[in-house]
């Protein structure tokens, strides 16, 4: 819409230099204040999404890799089996490849569509903890234009369906 004005302005019977600017500064100015309301709006949605899922939100949140250590929220026997299990069930999730007991790979769909991410758990048995490690923008057909903030919605996402939470600062 903003261009629309700036030709308008430029194609108008009365054309002047100065009015031009006008129409071309209006534009840049409306176009800034859209981007970071966007921003902030991304910003607000991704903190929202951290605090529900026990994940902390840290700096590197747009990143395309996040890797996060997290605990699994009842620590109890077969704990590992139920939150491979969860993960699983879930319908976000597809091509699951496990590596022995200790490592499970997955994609996983962040959005609504069918673009998805990379993701593997290694787990910890003895402390407890899952090593969670979510990637995108690997170049591959499907994956491009996800989005920045895709892999950490993925991880917010992951952590809230298996049930895991934040055991210390991202690593990634």
């Amino acid at each position: 819409m903003a261009v629309t004005q700036v030709l308008i302005a430029l194609l108008d019977e009365e054309f002047t230099w100065g009015a031009a600017g006008e129409e071309a500064a209006g534009a840049l100015v409306a176009w800034t204040v859209v981007s970071l309301a966007g921003a902030a709006l991304g910003v607000l949605v991704l903190r929202k999404r951290a605090r529900a899922a026990g994940v902390e939100l840290s700096a590197g949140a747009l990143d395309e890799r996040q890797t996060h250590v997290l605990r699994a929220v009842p620590v109890s026997d077969g704990w590992q089996e139920r939150v491979r299990d969860e993960l699983k069930a879930s319908e976000r999730v597809f091509l699951v490849a496990e590596r022995g007991h200790e490592e499970i790979h997955f994609r996983w769909r962040p959005g609504r569509g069918d673009r998805s991410v990379w993701g593997s758990m290694a787990f910890d048995a003895t402390a407890g903890d899952v090593l969670l490690d979510v990637h995108d923008g690997e170049g591959a057909l499907g994956v491009a234009g996800l989005g920045k903030g895709a892999s950490f919605a993925a991880v917010c996402q992951i952590a809230r369906t298996v049930g895991l939470e934040s055991s210390g600062a991202p690593r990634g």
